[in-house]
């Protein structure tokens, strides 16, 4: 939520099937490291027993860090051991080792699907500025709710806020060191080799007017990200389905991590005109699940269970077969091994190439889209001649200098709702097409 002109707090419109983000190593590694948290808790841990995410592929490597603040732990040294002791001296202490990697896993396990979920957000707002590498971006909690269709958590408000809150934070502790292949220079790129990097940098911002204060935050993303968010890897840039986004993180956790692994290779694979393909075990692995020997049964039926479900929001336009051809003893490991292929979505991935118009094209188009206005804002003859194509009041609108806001208001409905009818995604009730038809008919007299 944001100040308008009038101090009031003006709510954003959200896409309602896709937002862009960037696919590269980064994105994927961390993605990766995220689900590998949690409860299920898949990091390995250093001689000190401090846990990190390592991934390593034939292109190079990438090392995730989890580095809290130190204030406001418990086990932080009174003031005055703090001026006596440096932090050399509390690293060299077995007792301070063994505390503050206790600190580091507790964090770590509060690594979640929904943290993920922010992520992916955060990097849709770092996709669409102008210079990702360099500009910053801002958004609010408020705003990372609407993006998960989510209005209050366990019947509070605050509680929703506070856990976004802290997802944000988590994701402002991890730190990252690399090194990978720089094909363009033919040579390798080394990231945090002396001190690791940080994935995101995070800035609490708050606006105050008036008795009204809003609480957001500024961020830009590390060194290490940034280097793959220049003209030539912004074209690998795709689409994630907002569908998928605002499954339930608890309940659908599984079907988010696959939907999500699908997205991610879909979209590199789309662009070469490739279905994406990948074997049962490779999807766990990215999910950060170990295959259930014990019961296999239950491990297929999952599986088979989020694919319908990603089908069913739209993620997946054709999945295989996925039931194994029997199920008897032994099937299970041929089945972990067995290469799946499946259809994206093709919203997700066909993306226009963005290309910068001059300002003499751009004053050529507002000049055109105006004319086409008024041509084509020709009133409906009846309410359903409007519902078939609401399309229609955009025109009309643009023709009579009226917003969104304004005619929501006359209409009684929120701005977002009319902007759902405008844009086809929501059926235009009868009610609602005629009055709008009636506001256009007294419009048109004067």
């Amino acid at each position: 939520m944001y100040p308008d002109s009038k101090g009031k707090s003006a709510s954003l419109s959200i896409p309602e099937l896709k937002m862009p983000i960037p696919t590269n190593p980064v994105v994927y590694v961390i993605l990766r490291a995220l689900y590998a948290g949690g409860l299920d808790f898949h990091w390995t841990s250093d001689s000190y027993g401090r846990p990190h995410y390592h991934y390593e592929s034939k292109d190079g490597y990438i090392n995730i860090f989890c580095d809290p603040p130190y204030k406001g732990y418990p086990f932080w040294p009174d003031e005055a051991l703090k001026k006596a002791a440096s932090l050399q001296k509390l690293y060299m202490n077995p007792r301070w080792n063994f505390i503050y990697s206790g600190i580091l896993r507790n964090t770590v396990r509060k690594l979640s699907v929904e943290t993920a979920d922010v992520y992916l957000i955060l990097l849709n707002k770092i996709a669409q500025l102008k210079n990702p590498s360099y500009d910053i971006a801002k958004i609010s909690l408020e705003e990372i709710a609407e993006y998960r269709s989510v209005k209050v958590r366990n019947g509070s408000r605050q509680k929703l806020i506070n856990d976004l809150k802290e997802n944000v934070l988590l994701l402002a502790d991890l730190r990252l060191s690399m090194t990978w292949q720089d094909y363009k220079n033919r040579g390798k790129i080394t990231f945090g080799r002396e001190r690791p990097d940080r994935l995101l940098d995070i800035m609490d911002v708050s606006y105050k007017k008036g008795k009204h204060e809003w609480k957001s935050f500024g961020f830009r993303c590390g060194q290490a990200l940034a280097a793959f968010l220049n003209p030539d890897g912004l074209r690998w840039i795709g689409y994630y389905s907002t569908g998928l986004l605002r499954l339930d993180p608890y309940h659908e956790a599984f079907t988010k991590k696959i939907g999500t692994y699908w997205i991610l290779l879909g979209i590199t694979a789309g662009k070469k005109g490739m279905y994406p393909r990948a074997s049962p075990q490779t999807i766990l692995d990215f999910c950060g699940k170990t295959a259930n020997y014990r019961n296999p049964g239950q491990s297929v039926d999952a599986f088979i269970k989020a694919h319908v479900r990603l089908q069913q929001i739209g993620v997946l336009e054709d999945i295989p077969v996925l039931e194994p051809p029997n199920r008897i003893k032994g099937y299970f490991n041929s089945w972990l091994d067995t290469p799946l292929s499946v259809k994206l979505s093709s919203d997700l991935w066909m993306i226009k190439e963005r290309k910068r118009k001059t300002r003499q094209e751009k004053i050529k188009i507002a000049n055109q889209k105006n004319e086409n206005v008024q041509l084509q804002a020709v009133i409906p003859r009846n309410y359903r001649e409007l519902q078939v194509n609401p399309t229609a009041i955009r025109e009309f609108r643009a023709k009579y200098g009226l917003n969104q806001n304004e005619l929501a208001q006359v209409l009684g409905i929120t701005r977002q709702t009319l902007s759902y009818y405008e844009r086809e995604m929501r059926a235009l009730p009868e009610k609602i097409a005629i009055r709008i038809l009636k506001i256009w008919e007294q419009k048109s007299k004067f």
